[in-house]
């Protein structure tokens, strides 16, 4: 796909976005992932309405899987000061970016409504 028709593609889908159907988890609270493999926990919260995974590749040990297992309150995630980092839809750029790396099953993720941590961008 060339840069002009990702950018009506993506246009489209900004444009769109809050009339969609799918869940808004904005305001929910913050996921809990934890590991399979070494028990770390990761914590998520939506930044904007979109799609996320169910389960992502462990930031501790790297070679376990983190499964979505919780949702826990804003209030506690602050009080237990828990690193908690954001999903976010990534601006245009950014996604270009990804398209000149050839990530194409990330770019089809977030043309149809995915969202991606902020701190992978």
């Amino acid at each position: 796909m060339n840069e002009k028709e990702l950018k009506r593609k993506y246009n489209k889908l900004v444009s769109g976005v809050e009339e969609m159907k799918m869940f808004d988890g904005r305001n929910r609270g913050v996921d809990v992932y934890v590991c399979e493999k070494c028990g770390h926990k990761f914590y998520t919260r939506y930044k904007d309405k979109g799609v996320t995974p169910f389960t992502l590749r462990c930031r501790k040990c790297e070679n376990g899987t983190s499964v979505h297992n919780d949702t826990i309150s804003e209030q506690i995630a602050n009080f237990m000061a828990f690193d908690v980092h954001n999903w976010v839809r990534p601006s245009f750029n950014q996604m270009n970016k990804l398209r000149k790396k050839g990530k194409d099953s990330t770019i089809e993720h977030i043309l149809n409504g995915g969202l991606m941590l902020e701190d992978e961008l």
